[in-house]
């Protein structure tokens, strides 16, 4: 599967990143808070949420602040997990200077009867993914390398060049 990627604007162009073609901005559907870009899929299922959150300071190591965020995103009666610890669909990006955190979230569904024949077994364990998850690491690195902020002065400070 190869999916093509187009230059997007966010948060008013303070912030550039490639997202794939066929991802729509939800802000055009519904109401989305001002920290949070959000991007739907032509089927509505998959999604990128972009979110300027404020830095987590207490955890020790990268890991726990991505868990701090995770529980954050999902309501507390809710019983949403992250299935595996190997290459997640939640990425961090810590900004210490202006004491903020960029969350990252692509949400791809795990559904075993959609995917294709020739995935074989998915079993997350085994690090046997399917081409949904596969698709969405894709779209996860793509996002990490293309991400550029284009004005600091979105987080409030201006950042040492």
């Amino acid at each position: 599967m190869s999916t093509v990627f187009k230059p997007t604007e966010l948060f008013g162009g303070a912030i550039n990143v490639a997202l794939p073609d066929g991802y729509a901005d939800v802000s055009n559907i519904r109401e989305v808070p001002d920290h949070q870009e959000i991007y739907l899929d032509a089927s509505g299922f998959s999604s990128i949420i972009i979110e300027i959150a404020e830095r987590v300071l207490e955890p020790s190591t990268d890991e726990e602040a991505l868990k701090f965020h995770f529980h954050d995103i999902v309501e507390e009666h809710d019983t949403s997990s992250i299935y595996h610890t190997g290459p997640a669909n939640l990425a961090n990006l810590q900004l210490i200077p202006q004491s903020t955190d960029i969350v990252v979230t692509i949400n791809i569904p795990h559904i075993p009867r959609e995917q294709e024949p020739s995935d074989g077994e998915v079993n997350f364990a085994q690090g046997k993914y399917g081409s949904l998850v596969e698709e969405g690491l894709r779209i996860r690195d793509e996002v990490w390398r293309t991400l550029d902020v284009k004005d600091w002065g979105l987080f409030g400070t201006p950042a040492e060049e």
